[in-house]
């Protein structure tokens, strides 16, 4: 499952995510998507997936539904992504 970035041209921040993570530049091997909510398929995921939660701020990444942390660490020029796990399931029997 894609980590899901949202950006929108008219955010100053996003443009610093938005580059780093097309450069390869993020923790992590996982997938990630950006998405511009400034489209129409864009803004649709964000409703979606944020805005009908309560949620509205970009840039903001999201994986599953759950909300992940976004931090720009200026030492190594990279974005750290911290996406909640999934608790461990409880054991058969």
């Amino acid at each position: 499952m894609a980590i899901r970035i949202y950006t929108a041209k008219h955010c100053q921040p996003c443009h610093q995510v938005a580059q780093l993570i097309k450069d390869g530049r993020f923790s992590g091997e996982e997938e990630v998507e950006l998405i511009d909510i400034e489209t129409d398929e864009g803004f649709l995921k964000f409703q979606e997936e944020v805005l009908s939660f309560g949620g509205g701020a970009v840039p903001s990444a999201y994986k599953g539904g759950e909300r992940c942390l976004l931090h720009v660490d200026d030492e190594t020029n990279s974005v750290l992504i911290d996406c909640p796990t999934a608790p461990p399931s409880a054991p058969e029997g």
